[in-house]
């Protein structure tokens, strides 16, 4: 295990442990779902993730096109849209709030950090949709949020 600090967490991770589990996921879950809108994800991935966030996914060994899961949010401008997402990798929260607040009974808000005006993220010890790869040792979900180029040439969902 090695220690990361990035915004206002400090992470426990197993960066081989991470790779190691997504070498065995065949598909991120945009190319999974394969709807227009996870479509569109998959063909912008390459512009949206900052440089720094790379590094970090480097560091904690995620795959950059292996999200959990990829849902659309909003049509923001024409062209521009808000999706959310999140990564799961091994290991936990030494220290820093958890990027999911609850607000109300069953209802909970990212409270994710900026990066840069099109990307934000978090971590939280909340998991949703673990995949049989990850399953066992303990896990941190990283949170994101990001506007989005439609790329596809179909007509954008409003």
């Amino acid at each position: 295990m090695q220690s990361v600090r990035f915004g206002r967490w400090e992470i426990s991770d197993d960066p081989e442990a991470t790779r190691k589990a997504y070498a065995s996921v065949p598909l991120g879950g945009p190319e999974k779902c394969g709807c227009e809108a996870c479509q569109n994800f998959a063909a912008a991935r390459a512009q949206l993730y900052p440089a720094e966030v790379l590094v970090l996914f480097e560091k904690l060994g995620i795959s950059p096109n292996g999200e959990v899961e990829v849902y659309h949010l909003a049509r923001l401008a024409p062209g521009r849209h808000l999706y959310g997402g999140w990564f799961h990798f091994v290991g936990s929260i030494l220290s820093g709030a958890d990027a999911m607040k609850q607000v109300a009974e069953n209802i909970w808000q990212p409270d994710l950090e900026k990066i840069n005006e099109n990307f934000s993220l978090g971590f939280s010890s909340r998991l949703g949709l673990v995949r049989v790869p990850f399953a066992g040792p303990p896990l941190v979900q990283l949170e994101f949020a990001a506007k989005v180029p439609w790329i596809l040439p179909s007509t954008e969902p409003t």
